[in-house]
């Protein structure tokens, strides 16, 4: 009796043992498994990096190289980046299957760069009528002016301390765009609607409708949607709108002595994006065409990831 009980016992033990084995050896595979996964994901992220660093130089090059017009920069080189143009309203061009890229002119967004005007104004009308116009513009000019004294339906120092706000109006010119969700009247949801189609770059010769989505000429020339469609043919054929039919359409000449319309900037934002199905690396740049003590370009902002 006392060995038949020995014997269970050495088997239960056995069997006990062959247990603990298989579930050391279950996850053991389970973490080399992670271990591999992680190894790939990061060899992943490396080559998507390197790779989008990699065009955005190239692209950088090409613009440099190039020749500014009011809606693309002509490449000197086509075998740079593959295209014999780019344009400047954001268009995306793909690179290769997995990298695309887009060049916005920022003359065709519109700028908030010293605080808002009535283009700004008719923007969020036209993307969101049941905001609160007033408040917004007159919010946003205080943000940036030099004073600490609110407009009627504004926000200065005073307003944000008395919200329980650990910060106070920039009183400066806005150094990047989330700062328009810190401002009084702006959510998240039109901040998103309006994004596409402002800038915080100077206004440097005037509006570029030829580099401009169709919301941003809406509102920055105040135009019937018929008006816009025929200035859009003009363009899309590569063609110069004549100064009077631009005149009967806006009621204001493409050259003044205070601007000169369908002038690019010599500020650009610029995206390049590693992978389509799975975004794994985007740069977004802004650059200044001008040259520098050490470098033949300006760079305002970089941010990747």
């Amino acid at each position: 009796m006392f060995k038949k009980d020995e014997a269970g016992s050495a088997v239960l033990l056995t069997i006990f043992l062959a247990a603990i084995i298989i579930v050391v050896g279950i996850a053991f595979n389970w973490l080399v498994k992670e271990h591999v996964r992680t190894a790939e994901a990061l060899k992943e992220k490396a080559e998507a990096m390197t790779t989008a660093v990699s065009v955005f130089d190239t692209l950088l090059f090409a613009v440099l190289t190039g020749t500014l017009a009011s809606n693309r920069i002509i490449v000197s080189d086509s075998s740079l980046i593959g295209f014999d143009k780019i344009p400047l309203n954001n268009k995306t061009l793909k690179v290769r299957d997995d990298i695309a890229i887009n060049v916005q002119d920022t003359n065709g967004r519109i700028s908030i760069y010293g605080g808002a005007g009535s283009e700004f104004q008719r923007l969020i009308r036209l993307v969101d009528d049941k905001s609160n116009v007033a408040v917004i513009t007159d919010s946003v000019n205080d943000w940036t002016d030099a004073d600490d004294i609110a407009r009627p339906q504004g926000a200065e120092s005073e307003y944000y301390k008395g919200i329980g706000m650990p910060y106070t109006p920039r009183n400066f010119t806005m150094q990047y765009m989330e700062e328009l969700l810190l401002i009084r009247g702006m959510s998240w949801e039109l901040y998103k609607k309006i994004k596409p189609y402002i800038t915080i770059f100077p206004s440097t010769t005037g509006f570029n409708p030829a580099s401009a989505a169709p919301v941003a000429m809406l509102a920055s020339l105040d135009i019937s949607e018929d008006g816009r469609k025929i200035l859009a043919e003009y363009i899309d054929r590569g063609e110069d709108v004549p100064e009077e039919l631009f005149y009967n359409i806006t009621g204001r000449r493409i050259h003044s002595l205070e601007y000169d319309l369908f002038a690019p900037s010599r500020y650009l934002e610029i995206t390049v994006s590693y992978g389509f199905l799975k975004n794994l690396y985007t740069i977004n740049a802004g650059i200044g065409l001008y040259p520098t003590a050490s470098a033949p370009y300006s760079l305002y902002y970089w941010k990747e990831g």
